[in-house]
């Protein structure tokens, strides 16, 4: 029979293996718990901003649809020597590029993948003289990093006519 002090020995031994296995366990469910936050963090970034740029894009469409209103924007800016078809064309093209800036973003957050970015970004009107023309004139208004990242895909040819309709499978 096993003396009265192992026995107080071996209780010990595993409580406190106990104590370690459940101190392991919280770690675990903390860890967890922290990337769930992230996590949700960052779908409510994402979601904010796209709630942005949605409200960014209506007025865009709203200037595109509307003579009208691009004319009231027009006045608001106090912009004389723009006429109001070319503020129209001008916000058509930059809603496409607040297209591209929101996939952007997504992918930097991790949200998509640079497949799912690239499919994203193909129906940019960069494939023309004139996107390319208009991208200039209004990619100040974008983050340097998306400016950079279409810049280098602009370099790349990534808009070449010869490479419209591919290069854009998403992953699955």
């Amino acid at each position: 029979m096993l003396e009265r002090k192992t026995i107080k020995d071996i209780a010990e031994a595993i409580g406190f293996g106990a104590i370690i296995l459940s101190l392991y366990f919280v770690a675990v469910e903390t860890r967890e718990a922290t990337e769930q936050t992230r996590l949700n963090t960052q779908a409510l970034e994402i979601a904010a901003y796209q709630s942005l740029i949605d409200s960014i894009s209506d007025m865009n469409k709203l200037v595109v649809e509307s003579e009208d209103a691009a004319n009231v924007i027009l006045d608001m800016r106090s912009v004389d020597e723009l006429h109001v078809d070319d503020y129209r064309v001008s916000s058509a093209f930059f809603h496409y590029f607040r297209h591209g800036d929101i996939a952007y973003y997504m992918y930097e957050r991790g949200a998509i993948s640079e497949a799912r970015l690239k499919s994203a970004l193909k129906p940019l009107p960069l494939y023309s003289e004139a996107g390319r023309k208009q991208w200039q004139r209004v990619k100040i208004n974008f983050v340097d990093d998306y400016q950079d990242y279409v810049d280098a895909k602009i370099a790349e040819g990534f808009w070449d006519q010869s490479t419209l309709g591919r290069d854009t499978q998403p992953e699955s």
